[in-house]
């Protein structure tokens, strides 16, 4: 590590000198910009070997994770030297953001991460990184209502960080290392631990609060009463570390329910909850699931108490049907305790999944109590009324919400959850709580799963590229362009020519996603694995093989795509293999890519691409590639100094297009040597590309554009700003390599940048586009632009487009990819060139991006 602050010191006093001021010349900035993507590489693949390891299907122990983190932090680092030599130390800030993360993930490690952070937590406050203080089921709680917009109770959480102040606090951290330090033993002897155990569940259901706890509980109270009204109750439930996760630990902990929004009183509440921490059922539990580890802390929620009218549990999978497509879902009159303690009858309805969920049983059952809201706090058993004793507790309007609400969830979480839920006296549903279902794996273990399949049909096999394993099945919806997943329904598999990480906009409600194009390292990939959406990647030819609407079950752990929906594999998928998942290790793998693969920075155009928004390791290395492509693109605009330091040649070429040649590198055939360079010895792939997009057929229209009177005054009155800068005021110039193009065009008055880097690579590739200006007035030119933007969308291009300026950007494409796509984008320049004219209407707009995509590229003389 001291040779990389060797570098980072070196950087900066370069800066400290005034070295940024003299511009490295073109050819050290491309080296650079190999260097950046040759550390970004090494990092990502270190994170892709780390996610792959979550699959379930290896084994690893804790030294893997240690040299694995070492040697990614070392790989991060670089790619931060990297961006910063290429910038000449533009982006300093990131060293602190860098610090920040790997100051967090050893915290990590240590284990020790939920000793830090906020005492007390808004639910609308909790952040992915919050996970770990605030517990499995308040997470899931903040996720269910800001990611999928469900009700849940109004609330605040005492973090972990406040159970550790407690138990410091009361002087009982000796008592809790050693009962720790010897459950720690996975052949610890229950009996052994008794007496300590007992001591801490007492200890702590007397302990004192400490410093500020009642105070900061008492400020959330207040500010829940001016939004609640001051009646306010409160359900005081427990969620420790890993509830709710991938064990349920369902009704190990205490929950306390209709508490007095009194400080005092939620204090004695949170006690009770933290104290069961230590019950004898959680201890067993623990020791049973978790076997040779000791630590865990605990958090709770405290919600408005709702006043059910109806309550109950949702099963989004018949437990007797696992690959079945019914829920089960029961229910009371009253409080949902009923039901979850056995004290009550309940009703039972199974409802098929669906657009329309179809009620398809029921059985009722005689309801004589049910559980009330007792005045002044707890809860009563209280007679139910005559009248509804025997009457269905759902309607069939509500069965239907209901289960819609539940096959979101299920969606959400990728694996058949165990809903809590009620209804209040205003009709509304609300989410108490959601975590897996576990259901017995009776296929595999008949070993019948292969016969089984011999019957459904195949639509590919042993195709393509896993990016995320896992089994999903829903109707198709193919995705064309961006605006179509403004229309994605609920548990459809995505289906799309290529990959974009823009898919995350509906991955909350994707059972599966299926590319042609694509790969498993891409920035699309790496979100499937992180949020668990099967996904297969480089499937050729899947377009012509299904439709809008035809049901299928995607089989991304054998790369099988079946007609129709499957029900072995789903029940296979249903059933989980908690083995891997108890593991010390797999938890600990899984909290750090918490910190390392989640992408936040998913969009360069928006406002929040800044170091300071950094939330990941994943994160840095976006916006070190994002940047390092920019650099390359400022690099053209030196127009002056390009052709001072460079021997720049005339391209000879048919089209009149005027471009100067700087080959920085096998760019153009090696025994040219005279002034030009003629197009059959232009060997970047790239720029040849963009050359023949230029030459097709129709494109390059020879017929003089009738500019009226004050058009021309408007473009000689109007020029671009940028191009007064100088970037584009005098030759068009290509600086070039065998696998990369910076391209400067003017035609006339409007200008065209194009950056790409077109590699055997695909994450290393990328494509900038930026487009302004024109020969008419902001009306036209802002037409022009609209019909360039809608062209590019259409082929996958992330767009900002705004008055007459348009910028794209694309990436992580196969060389074979980028080059179809370059090939577009030289016929696009060519057929938009002097378009403005023609743009009379808004409706011209539609008319020729429709003619573009059809290939219609002679519209322009039929006007």
């Amino acid at each position: 590590m001291d040779v990389f602050k060797g570098i980072k010191k070196f950087i900066e006093d370069r800066m400290a000198g005034g070295g940024a001021k003299t511009p490295f010349p073109a050819s050290v900035v491309f080296e650079r910009f190999r260097e950046v993507l040759n550390c970004n590489n090494k990092a990502l693949e270190i994170i892709a070997d780390l996610g792959e390891k979550l699959s379930g299907d290896y084994i690893f122990d804790k030294q893997y994770i240690n040299d694995s983190m070492k040697t990614l932090e070392e790989a991060v680092l670089q790619s931060v030297h990297a961006l910063n030599s290429l910038s000449s130390g533009r982006y300093q800030e990131l060293y602190a953001v860098y610090d920040r993360l790997t100051s967090r993930l050893h915290t990590v490690m240590a284990g020790r991460e939920d000793r830090t952070g906020p005492i007390i937590l808004d639910l609308k406050d909790i952040t992915r990184p919050h996970a770990v203080i605030v517990g499995g089921k308040n997470s899931h709680l903040a996720q269910i209502a800001q990611n999928l917009g469900l009700k849940v109770p109004d609330g605040f959480v005492i973090t972990t960080r406040a159970y550790h102040d407690l138990v410091d606090h009361n002087g009982l951290r000796r008592d809790v290392d050693a009962i720790e330090a010897m459950m720690d033993d996975p052949d610890v002897d229950v009996d052994a631990i008794e007496p300590l155990r007992i001591k801490l569940e007492t200890s702590i259901a007397a302990a004192k609060p400490p410093p500020d706890l009642i105070s900061l509980i008492g400020e959330r109270l207040d500010e829940m009463k001016v939004r609640l009204g001051q009646d306010l109750m409160l359900a005081v439930r427990s969620s420790a570390q890993e509830e709710d996760m991938d064990f349920s630990f369902a009704g190990q902990f205490h929950t306390v329910l209709n508490v007095p929004a009194d400080p005092l009183a939620v204090f004695d509440a949170y006690r009770s909850v933290a104290a069961s921490l230590f019950g004898r059922r959680a201890i067993r539990y623990r020791l049973r699931v978790f076997p040779g580890e000791g630590h865990m802390s605990i958090a709770a929620g405290c919600y408005r108490m709702v006043d059910s009218k109806i309550s109950g549990i949702v099963y989004t999978v018949d437990p007797s049907e696992p690959g079945g497509d019914t829920m089960m879902i029961v229910s009371v009159w009253g409080q949902g305790e009923a039901v979850v303690e056995g004290r009550a009858s309940a009703d039972t309805f199974y409802v098929k999944k669906g657009a329309n969920p179809l009620l398809v049983r029921q059985k009722i059952a005689v309801k004589e109590t049910g559980l009330y809201l007792k005045q002044g706090g707890g809860l009563e058993t209280r007679p139910v009324p005559d009248a509804l004793k025997d009457a269905p507790s759902l309607t069939v309007e509500q069965l239907e919400k209901l289960s819609i609400q539940a096959m979101q969830l299920e969606n959400y979480y990728r694996r058949p959850q165990d809903i809590e839920w009620a209804i209040d006296g205003k009709g509304d549903i609300c989410i108490l709580q959601s975590r897996p279902l576990v259901v017995a794996d009776t296929m595999a273990q008949q070993g019948s799963l292969a016969k089984a399949l011999q019957k459904y049909e195949l639509i590919v096999a042993d195709t393509g590229a896993v990016a995320q394993q896992g089994i999903g099945a829903g109707l198709v919806y193919i995705v064309e362009t961006v605006s179509d997943l403004d229309r994605f329904p609920e548990g459809a598999v995505l289906v799309s020519r290529r990959d974009s990480s823009q898919f995350i906009r509906v991955m909350h409600k994707t059972a599966a996603i299926v590319t042609e194009v694509g790969t498993p390292v891409s920035h699309m990939s790496t979100l499937c694995r992180e949020l668990q959406i099967p996904c297969l990647v480089n499937v050729n030819g899947i377009l012509s093989l299904v439709q809008n609407g035809m049901e299928v079950t995607v089989d991304a752990e054998d790369r099988r795509i079946y007609k129709g929906r499957v029900p072995e594999l789903l029940a296979f998928k249903t059933s989980t293999n908690l083995n891997i998942a108890a593991a010390k290790e797999f938890r600990i793998l899984k909290r750090l890519l918490n910190t390392v693969s989640s992408l936040n920075l998913v969009d360069p155009l928006m406002d929040n691409f800044v170091p300071e928004a950094c939330e990941t390791y994943h994160d840095i290395l976006r916006f070190v590639h994002e940047k390092a492509v920019g650099e390359l693109v400022e690099m053209g605009r030196d127009e002056r100094r390009l052709l001072k330091d460079y021997w720049a040649r005339p391209l000879d070429f048919p089209i009149p297009v005027g471009i100067l040649v700087i080959d920085m590198g096998g760019g153009v055939s090696a025994d040219v040597t005279g002034d030009k360079v003629p197009f059959s010895a232009i060997t970047s792939i790239p720029f040849k590309t963009i050359l023949e997009g230029l030459m097709f057929p129709g494109v390059w229209h020879t017929r003089a554009a009738n500019i009226g009177f004050g058009d021309l005054v408007t473009s000689i009155v109007n020029v671009p700003t940028d191009a007064l800068c100088g970037q584009y005021s005098g030759h068009n110039i290509a600086i070039i390599t065998n696998d990369y193009l910076n391209l400067s065009l003017r035609f006339g008055y409007h200008f065209n940048i194009i950056d790409v880097y077109c590699s055997d690579r695909a994450r290393d590739n990328h494509i900038y586009f930026r487009f302004l200006g024109g020969a008419t007035d902001i009306t036209k030119r802002s037409r022009r632009a609209r019909l360039i933007a809608i062209i590019l969308e259409a082929f996958g291009f992330n767009v900002e487009s705004k008055g007459d300026i348009v910028i794209a950007r694309s990436g992580n494409m196969p060389k074979v990819e980028i080059v179809r796509t370059l090939n577009i984008l030289g016929r696009l320049v060519g057929f938009t060139r002097q378009l403005d004219v023609q743009m009379d209407s808004d409706e011209q707009v539609d008319r020729y991006a429709e003619a573009f995509l059809m290939g219609d590229y002679e519209i322009v003389n039929r006007r």
